[in-house]
Order: C-alpha cells, then structure tokens, then sequence
C-alpha cells in the first residue's frame, strides 16, 4: 500500500504530540531543580501568524503556535525513519 504526503504529515503531528507529552509527564516526575528536568521541558514555540482574511462580513484571523520540546523532536525522527522503512 502506498502511503502519500499527508499520511506522513498526520504521523509527523501524532508523533510529535505524544512525544511532547511524554517529555511533560518526564518533567513533571524529576525534581523542580535538576538538570534533567530542564532538558526535557526546555522547549521551542515557533510561531505563523497571524493571518488576516476580511470577509467584509466579518474579518478571520489564524495563527499556529507549536510548543515542540526535546521528546517531541525524537518522536518525529522515529516516525520518520518507520514511514521510510515502510514504503
């Protein structure tokens, strides 16, 4: 079976979901001062946006924030390597 562009991007999201709230939870169990916990919960928050679309009617505005740690970055390259072994 042939998996496209937007089955890739679809395990890219999941995995980047979970693997950011595995590295939460991690964070969470570590104590507030160790080491440990700041490298998992250190995290980047690239955002697009906004963009504006007035509809005369009423204007729309979008705009994507996503907070992407550490475990999240692992499970995306995860994905990426079980989607290419799988073509």
């Amino acid at each position: 079976m042939k998996r496209g562009f937007w089955f890739f991007l679809g395990l890219l999201l999941v995995s980047a979901v979970i693997g950011s709230a595995i590295g939460e939870i991690i964070g969470l169990l570590l104590p507030a001062d160790s080491f440990a916990r700041q490298f998992f919960t250190i995290s980047s928050a690239p955002f697009f946006g906004p963009a504006e679309f007035d509809l005369i009617l009423a204007k729309v505005t979008f705009g994507v924030a996503l907070h992407l740690n550490l475990t999240a970055l692992l499970g995306m390259i995860i994905a990426t390597i079980y989607y290419l072994r799988t073509l």
